[in-house]
């Protein structure tokens, strides 16, 4: 990278919807910015996230290192700006080190919500947070990026009649508050398989693989990608895709990176916490209404009552009205998926 040019290190080293989120945001700036070059630091997992962008590289983050001699390596890149989009207190020390080296450093403000403030937003109404999108935005800006990002909500797009609707369907996620219920998705797997023309596509990890290996044998036109790829062949099935059903999840993101519409179920978190699609359409999202909602900012806390209520008075009539909804959208008659 020649000495000419700025060069702004970016530090994001998880997790994989976050990175996946500043993805969306970064190859944006990056295209109204093709004199800056851009060195990120993260999960060399996601590194396909980037691709495409000439003036963007991405760099492993290595967890066995100590930070000092992360800050060493990182030095030889001879940035000349820092923007932690992380927050946390190993990127806090490098971008400190940086900034007593005379570089200069930007960093992320998180949304701070206590279980107290948590708790007085549950039962009124509620007022969206600062996506999170638009916080790593803030921090480029600082940076003198020029360009402005984009929230205009997602087109839908036109499939072709002859492949009709192709569905994925990524049904898990981290923490049961934020799953729907295992016997729901199989519903709605099994309604999707009978309608004409639509094709459903299971998405996961390895440890899904016979729970989807199983649904793909009873169901026709069901197809298991859970573990049969590398994440680059994953990414380029998704951008295939008609529409993806997620949880509160990385898939949500992921697809929101590359355009597709996502149907989104929402349990004990909620899309006003700021951790919505970037250009997902609010409409999409399927929740119920209750005054226990939301009791977590990121789904970690267990459910107070025990019940996981939220999650499953979600049915897939309630997931299906969405899904017709986006068929109509993109010209396809939503009668057909009944």
């Amino acid at each position: 990278m020649g000495s000419e040019r700025q060069h702004i290190l970016v530090l994001r080293f998880s997790a994989l919807g976050d990175v996946a989120a500043l993805s969306s945001v970064l190859t944006a700036k990056a295209a109204d910015n093709p004199d800056v070059d851009f060195t990120v630091l993260t999960n060399p997992m996601l590194a396909p996230l980037f691709d495409g962008v000439p003036n963007i590289r991405v760099m492993a983050v290595n967890k066995r290192q100590s930070t000092w001699r992360t800050f060493l390596d990182l030095r030889r890149l001879r940035p000349t700006q820092v923007a932690d989009e992380h927050g946390v207190i190993r990127t806090f020390i490098i971008r400190t080190l940086f900034f007593l080296c005379g570089t200069p450093v930007h960093y992320i403000r998180k949304h701070r919500l206590s279980r107290r403030r948590l708790a007085r937003r549950r039962g009124k109404r509620l007022e969206p947070l600062r996506p999170m999108w638009r916080l790593y935005d803030d921090v480029l800006v600082k940076c003198g990026l020029k360009g402005t990002l984009s929230c205009e909500p997602l087109i839908t797009p036109e499939p072709c009649l002859e492949s009709g609707l192709r569905i994925g369907i990524a049904p898990f996620a981290r923490y049961e508050g934020k799953t729907w219920p295992i016997e729901s998705m199989e519903e709605l797997v099994r309604r999707l398989s009978a309608c004409e023309h639509c094709s459903v596509y299971l998405f996961g990890g390895p440890g899904d693989r016979a729970l989807f290996e199983g649904w793909a044998a009873k169901y026709s036109g069901v197809v298991n990608v859970a573990g049969t790829g590398c994440f680059t062949d994953e990414l380029e099935l998704i951008r295939s895709l008609t529409l993806m059903v997620s949880m509160d999840s990385a898939n949500m993101h992921f697809a929101s990176r590359l355009g597709v519409p996502v149907v989104s179920v929402w349990g004990s978190t909620h899309p006003y916490m700021g951790f919505y699609g970037w250009r997902q359409r609010p409409e999409w999202a399927v929740q119920c209404d209750m005054d226990c909602r939301p009791c977590s900012v990121y789904g970690k806390k267990p459910c107070w009552k025990g019940t996981y209520e939220c999650m499953r008075s979600i049915t897939a009539d309630m997931v299906m009205d969405r899904i017709r909804t986006i068929a109509g959208q993109c010209g396809i008659n939503p009668d057909r998926l009944r």
